[in-house]
């Protein structure tokens, strides 16, 4: 009996940087793993410069040299490429208006395509999912959220009786390293952002990560699978990174029994969803605050819709699942672009051309920024003098917000040196004063109001740094 021919899948893939050549890996050098009747060819590649000299000359291009080309739509047009792998990557307007354009042409081509480009996603989704509704086809795009957490097969395959309450966690491997470096061995901002860029978990630019950008490109995708929400840009309560010092965590965790996070969070009361990207305090005994290193983890909090299961509403406990693993990096990047690659492949139709969400969309609406409400933690550097502490204490009070704690550690002259040396102070190092504010459930609105009258005042040498406190009130 003669044997069957295989099947053949033709893939065309945008980009050879960092996870288009992990992609190329994964076809070219582990076999394709190989299934009965059915096999991955690569028809095209796309890339900018495929043979930029020794040692930065693209892996494959020697081998494969006919499959590289400077020209996209020699990919997307391609008549044996059936799926489009768009793996190119930027932050730049332009560019994601452009790959926003590759990705709705091959969809027009009658093409499904798999992504891992969230900010392509965060900024166009409505236009592109409008196309593959048009066109029939799907867009796939687990590798855009978490690396290789399959966070987005399992919202949208596992958890269909649930009644989703909150999506919460870290997902962004570079602020993580980052604050992880500063609370294990007392390292700088700069220090610990120096060695994420020389170990490859920060870019040269580093601004999309540390200024909480990817990370809310990546919540809005998770708000919409888990809401129903179609979020804008700048829909999300951001804070970056950049503002936390060692000082803050001898706090957090001497006073405050806690740590600092990178937190993106998704919650519903269930009429709106408050949605924010902000580093926060995380108990030392909360499952997060173990997340160390570039590692990601994502926690879902649902309401089982036929047990009526609400017995444990605390942000502290409140999950039901929790997923972890590589956030970041070509490697597991490629794995979960590769899963999609395979389940489209085989014919699945898992999403349908529309996008997927465990609550119809409309139902919920996005809660406003202003009224975003935490306890928060605010930690102040002020000129030494009596009376500072009433005088902010008032103003928070004007404002409406409690206090609820102060808290005030006796500095070593080198913990006052560091202060005085890393914010370049015009006075001596003797007299500053540092101490922190903690506050009861307030709004957004109402510290933003608050601490604009503070700042105002003269004894104030360093912008307050404020973070909500998870897991309280």
């Amino acid at each position: 009996m003669a044997k069957a021919k295989d099947f053949i899948v033709g893939l065309g893939l945008l980009g050879s940087g960092t996870v288009g050549e992990a992609i190329q890996d994964l076809v070219f050098a582990a076999g394709n793993r190989k299934e009965p009747g059915l096999r991955l060819k690569i028809a095209k590649i796309y890339t900018r410069r495929p043979d930029t000299g020794h040692p930065k000359k693209k892996k494959w291009y020697t081998t494969h040299r006919e499959l590289f080309t400077t020209n996209p739509t020699e990919v997307i047009d391609h008549p044996e490429a059936d799926i489009i792998i768009e793996a190119l990557g930027s932050e730049d307007e332009r560019d994601l208006a452009t790959f926003k354009g590759y990705i709705i042409r091959a969809l027009g081509n009658g093409k499904s395509v798999v992504t891992s480009d969230k900010a392509v996603l965060a900024r166009f989704g409505q236009e592109i999912w409008e196309a593959a509704a048009r066109s029939g086809q799907e867009i796939r795009f687990e590798a855009c959220v978490g690396g290789g957490i399959p966070i987005i097969r399992a919202l949208t395959q596992s958890f269909a009786a649930e009644t989703p309450e909150a999506i919460y966690g870290i997902i962004n491997g570079t602020s993580n390293y980052i604050l992880s470096e500063m609370d294990k061995y007392g390292k700088s901002y700069a220090q610990a952002l120096r060695e994420a860029q020389e170990r490859g978990y920060a870019e040269t630019n580093p601004k999309s990560d540390v200024s909480g950008l990817d990370a809310e490109a990546k919540l809005m995708l998770l708000a919409g699978v888990t809401f129903g929400l179609h979020m804008s840009p700048g829909g999300v309560w951001r804070k970056g990174i950049e503002e936390i010092h060692p000082v803050d965590f001898l706090y957090a965790s001497r006073k405050g029994r806690s740590t600092i996070k990178p937190l993106a969070v998704a919650r519903s009361d269930g009429s709106t969803v408050e949605a924010l990207v902000a580093p926060a305090l995380v108990p030392h005994d909360h499952f997060l605050a173990a997340i160390d290193g570039a590692t990601n983890a994502i926690l879902f909090k649902g309401q089982k819709s036929a047990a009526g299961d609400r017995e444990d509403k605390s942000e502290i406990r409140g999950w039901n699942y929790a997923f972890v693993g590589p956030g970041a990096g070509g490697g597991p990047t490629a794995v979960a672009v590769m899963g999609d690659v395979w389940e489209l492949a085989r014919g699945a139709r898992e999403h349908g051309a529309g996008f997927p969400s465990l609550v119809a969309p409309g139902t919920l609406a996005v809660q406003s920024q202003a009224r975003i409400s935490a306890c928060f933690y605010v930690r102040f550097v002020v000129k030494d003098r009596v009376g500072i502490v009433a005088d902010i204490c008032q103003a928070f009070g004007q404002a409406g917000i409690n206090v609820s704690e102060i808290w005030q550690l006796g500095h070593s002259q080198e913990e006052l040196e560091n202060l005085h040396r890393s914010y370049r102070l015009d006075v001596k190092p003797r007299e500053i004063l540092p101490f922190v504010i903690t506050l009861e459930r307030a709004t957004v609105g109402q510290m933003t109001a608050a601490l604009a009258a503070i700042r105002r005042k003269d004894y104030i040498l360093v912008e307050p740094v404020w973070l909500p406190i998870w897991g309280t009130g």
